[in-house]
């Protein structure tokens, strides 16, 4: 029985249970590898295969590669070199980034007229000269004017005459009894504009008569108006040796000329002269742009 069951079991897998060789390999299906052979690959001719071929690829890259070089409009040679940038001169140095004259002049940046005067800035040693404009007489004059650079800067003196013999001593200052005062430009609208005199607000002039031995005439004079819409002003002044006080300064526009006559409170050859101007009444608030000394011997 066993024998049997054997011998189903070979044919099921195709073995010949009456074949006494190798049950794992048929000797007829292998191919004979002698040299002799005439299935035996010929080494010459598969050299020539593959020199043909690779000659024949080779061949048909340069093709190609011919064809896309000449799908380039022009010729490649037109990027040859660095002659396609045209050199370094093609910048022309640093003359291609605007000569310094080609930058604005310095002149473009001159300060507005507002600051531009040196000479509201003029030493008063500077000694400019010139003669009485206020109507009044005098063979000396001395005069100066209050700037700004619009309402409400601040005001600034600028010197514009002094012919006394003397003008070593020649100084104008603006100030106040008041803490934290400051010296104010104003009335831009209705006039020239000039100090808002106001309050216990004063202006202080330093002078020297020396030089002069007598004297005839001094009158002071302001130019400007009264700081107030309902009402007419005056100026006083204060020296060392006297007292004064101006008639009434109108408070309407243009500006105009006061003058009042300050002989008394100066002395010939005082060499330390202190005059002080205030506002007076009634409105006891003034614009002034100008003040004039007119000085007789």
């Amino acid at each position: 029985m066993r024998r049997i069951l054997l011998v189903l079991s070979l044919l099921a897998f195709g073995c010949d249970p009456t074949d006494d060789g190798d049950a794992g390999v048929d000797s007829r299906d292998a191919p004979s590898l002698d040299a002799n052979d005439e299935h035996q690959v010929d080494a010459g001719a598969a050299d020539a295969l593959v020199s043909d071929d690779t000659s024949r690829e080779l061949d048909a890259f340069a093709d190609d590669t011919s064809a896309e070089r000449d799908a380039f409009p022009g010729d490649l040679d037109a990027f040859a070199g660095l002659d396609a940038f045209a050199g370094l001169d093609a910048f022309a140095g640093l003359d291609a980034f605007a000569m310094p004259d080609a930058l604005v002049p310095l002149d473009a940046f001159a300060p507005p007229d507002a600051f531009a005067s040196r000479d509201a800035f003029v030493r008063p040693d500077a000694r400019p000269s010139g003669s009485c404009i206020s109507g009044a007489t005098g063979a000396y004059v001395v005069r100066f004017r209050w700037e700004g650079s619009g309402a409400g800067s601040t005001a600034s003196v600028r010197y514009e005459a002094n012919t006394l013999p003397d003008t070593s001593r020649w100084r104008v200052t603006a100030n106040s009894r008041s803490i934290g005062y400051r010296p104010v430009f104003d009335d831009i609208f209705l006039g020239e504009g000039g100090l808002d005199l106001s309050g216990t607000g004063f202006i202080d002039v330093e002078l020297s008569f020396s030089g002069l031995s007598s004297l005839s005439n001094v009158t002071l004079a302001i130019y400007g108006r009264s700081f107030s819409t309902g009402s007419s002003g005056s100026f006083e002044w204060q020296t060392f040796d006297g007292t004064g006080g101006s008639g009434l300064v109108a408070n309407s526009a243009p500006y105009e000329w006061y003058g009042a006559d300050a002989t008394d409170a100066f002395t010939a050859g005082d060499d330390g002269i202190l005059l002080r101007i205030y506002p007076g009444p009634p409105s006891g608030s003034l614009i002034v742009n100008r003040v004039e000394l007119c000085i007789s011997e």
